[in-house]
């Protein structure tokens, strides 16, 4: 039977792919990416791009970021993998990060999985963890807990003194004005492994930018 492969690719460099996940991407007949835009580029495809082999049948879809839509979407989308699952053919889907961080692999998992195909999914290195990286900044210390967030949850946090927020794309001084007030220092990373990678540390700076790849960690006394 066909096998469907979630791979995750890391935050864009392509350095940061697991042996793992090349060796699956190689070995696939189908790759199958996602696309924020219609008609737009995937940035999971372009990150695996270098090692996926000729003649591979390369699928790019697009997934709108919630609504009705997306679930449209998504259905759309296990509509295609089971026509290619049927057809004999090992399917690589990219997902950016890890796929079962906040990825829309993970609603697509559940359609495959109920029609009793086999899946396998490969861990990515998280958007976050290779910011922490990339800033320098440790993520979580000693016996504290971490708290990973979208940026309009911001009510979640309580007393923790780590926090990750996701997802901050038009809300920059919303999330600033808060962690401001509630005692928090921050970083923002932009572009983590990529062309235009910026890292940010400066409230006007931050409130500036309008990028949707980015992502900020804080931490207070």
């Amino acid at each position: 039977m066909a096998k469907l492969y979630g791979v995750g690719v890391g935050p864009g460099d392509s350095e940061l792919l697991t042996l793992k996940a090349v060796r699956i991407i190689k070995s696939c007949q189908v790759v199958v990416a996602p696309s924020a835009m219609a008609g737009g580029d995937s940035i999971a495809l372009a990150t695996a791009r270098e090692f996926i082999s000729e003649g591979t049948e390369i699928i790019v879809k697009h997934f709108p970021m919630g609504g009705a839509q997306q679930e449209d979407k998504i259905y759309e989308a296990f509509k295609t993998l089971e026509e290619k699952l049927k057809q004999g053919k090992n399917i690589a889907f990219l997902t950016l990060g890890d796929p079962f961080v906040y990825s829309t692999y993970i609603y697509l998992l559940k359609y495959i999985e109920e029609k009793g195909y086999e899946t396998e999914t490969i861990p990515g290195v998280t958007s976050f963890c290779a910011c922490a990286s990339i800033a320098k900044e440790p993520l979580v210390i000693g016996d504290e807990p971490l708290l990973i967030l979208p940026g309009d949850r911001l009510d979640s946090i309580q007393n923790e003194k780590y926090i990750v927020i996701m997802k901050v794309y038009k809300m920059e001084e919303d999330i600033i004005n808060f962690l401001d007030k509630k005692g928090f220092t921050y970083v923002y990373v932009k572009k983590a492994g990529r062309v235009g990678q910026e890292i940010l540390r400066n409230r006007k700076e931050i409130i500036k930018q309008r990028e949707y790849m980015s992502i900020i960690i804080a931490h207070r006394e």
